[in-house]
């Protein structure tokens, strides 16, 4: 009977262990498993979720309305190039322009007059042209002189212009001489300010009243 009991103790020792056993592998099975779960969770939540790159918002810009488009286009053609503006020339009255043209016209011999810068007896490059035809005229005018007067315009004195318009009249007559004229028949005067050719009181008469003035004798 003992030894019933005793293999009855060791059948139920062995069918405890067994479960014992089962119980116990099926709970590190569970923990496992459980584990695993949890680091997979862990690993999901300690992750950043995917996000969704989206592309970079761009700005709708409205297209220009046709009136809009319109006016600017309206605007282009109206618009002209910036220009200089021009040189305002003085007025001039027809006293001007009637003594003007009386002074450019040359007399019947085709003989004209040089003009001289402001407070200025140098011939200037357009008055050597004008001296050459006037020198080539006495040249073959036999017989004949030239009167070389010097003229100033109103500004200066009386007697600085004296002076002034001797020194340009002298000043054509050497030009004359150096193209070959006999200074004999080469005379100079001066009547300053006192003979004007042209008697508005402004540049526009005066540039035409500093002259040298040739008559023949």
């Amino acid at each position: 009977m003992i030894r019933s009991l005793s293999r009855t103790f060791l059948y139920l020792w062995t069918a405890l262990s067994l479960s014992g056993l089962i119980l116990g592998g099926a709970g590190c099975a569970n923990k496992h498993l459980s584990s695993s779960a949890g680091d997979q969770s862990m690993t999901t939540k300690g992750q950043t979720p995917a996000e969704t790159v989206l592309p970079d918002r761009i700005a709708s810009i409205e297209p220009p309305a046709e009136s809009d488009l319109s006016r600017t286009q309206e605007t282009r053609t109206n618009q002209t190039p910036s220009q200089t503006p021009e040189s305002i020339l003085p007025s001039e009255s027809p006293a001007l322009l009637q003594d003007r043209a009386s002074v450019m016209i040359p007399d019947s011999t085709g003989l004209r007059d040089i003009y001289f810068d402001f407070d200025q007896y140098r011939i200037r490059p357009d008055a050597q042209a004008v001296l050459e035809r006037n020198g080539q005229w006495i040249r073959n005018a036999f017989g004949k002189s030239l009167l070389i007067e010097g003229h100033c315009d109103e500004r200066g004195t009386l007697a600085y212009n004296l002076v002034l318009g001797e020194k340009r009249a002298k000043s054509a007559k050497q030009y004359l001489e150096n193209l070959g004229i006999p200074s004999s028949r080469l005379h100079t005067t001066s009547y300053g300010e006192v003979k004007p050719a042209c008697n508005e009181h402004n540049e526009g008469c005066w540039r035409y009243n500093r002259r040298a003035h040739f008559v023949v004798q």
